[in-house]
């Protein structure tokens, strides 16, 4: 029994190790990753509210039309489709804000039918095919930016990334399910 309950103690603080040393590098991977000049922009979705972009959504929109005023991209791709609760599909939502913004539509393109970060990227790719691009700046908040730049990459995407640091949602529960995410995308679930 005691070397049962030694080797629970041991798994757990180990468990406990690699949850914390992911933490730490998704926190210093977000903070630290630097946009490069690319062919497009990709905005990855979140929720919509009945009277628009919830405030998360607003935050990336916000980051991809400096982005792209700062010559970043000629173009910004808006991924999301509807979920449980948003009566407008996420990447029309910030498509729509990023025209009412001032950004001319011709340079605004949208990906409707995602439901997952993986899902944003693969319908992004699928853009970016059709228009003969190679390189885009995924657009999200900083926590979520490791994960979503090892989907990409895994994709055969060529991409760098620009995260939101300042945010209205609670960070410490995001992040944690960041960590969960990420080690799941690392063993291969």
């Amino acid at each position: 029994m005691r070397r049962f309950l030694y080797a629970a103690f041991t798994l757990v603080i180990l468990l406990v190790l690699l949850m914390g040393g992911m933490y730490v590098y998704i926190e210093w991977y977000g903070r630290n990753c630097e946009p490069e000049k690319a062919d497009a922009i990709i905005v990855l979705g979140a929720a919509v509210w009945k009277d628009g972009p919830s405030p998360a959504l607003l935050e990336r929109i916000n980051l991809a039309e400096t982005l792209y005023r700062h010559g970043y991209a000629h173009a910004i791709i808006t991924t999301g489709g509807v979920g449980s609760f948003n009566p407008t599909p996420e990447g029309r939502a910030a498509r729509d804000e990023l025209i009412r913004k001032g950004i001319s539509g011709d340079a605004v393109y949208e990906e409707i039918r995602s439901r997952n970060t993986g899902e944003n990227l693969k319908g992004a790719l699928e853009i970016m095919k059709r228009y003969g691009w190679q390189k885009a700046v995924i657009v999200t908040h900083d926590f979520q930016l490791f994960r979503a730049v090892m989907k990409a990459k895994k994709l055969g995407m060529y991409v760098t990334g620009a995260g939101v640091h300042r945010t209205a949602m609670v960070r410490t529960p995001m992040v944690l399910r960041e960590v969960i995410a990420s080690l799941a995308g690392i063993i291969g679930y």
